[in-house]
């Protein structure tokens, strides 16, 4: 079998280090309300009865912190895919 590199007429794909940093960001912003939406209904799942039940206050600073969480990721991730080179100095 031939090496990849010696097939003829597949170019080597290469991607600016950029562009490349940016649309994997990209993804990152459209999967962020997925996590949130998962990472919020997590509590839903924790035993309500028995011996290992979770208190409702820890619930609900685990919702605060989570929803902290978001702010502050979707605050990074919008500021990563801000271009400085688009503002008008």
């Amino acid at each position: 079998m031939t090496e990849p590199s010696e097939r003829p007429g597949t170019p080597t794909v290469f991607h600016e280090r950029r562009t490349y940093r940016l649309r994997r960001i990209m993804d990152a912003a459209r999967v962020a309300p997925a996590l949130a939406l998962v990472l919020w209904m997590l509590p839903m799942l924790w035993p309500q009865t028995g011996e290992d039940t979770v208190s409702s206050a820890t619930a609900l600073i685990y919702i605060f912190v989570v929803w902290a969480g978001i702010i502050l990721l979707t605050w990074g991730l919008s500021r990563s895919l801000d271009d400085p080179s688009d503002t008008d100095t």
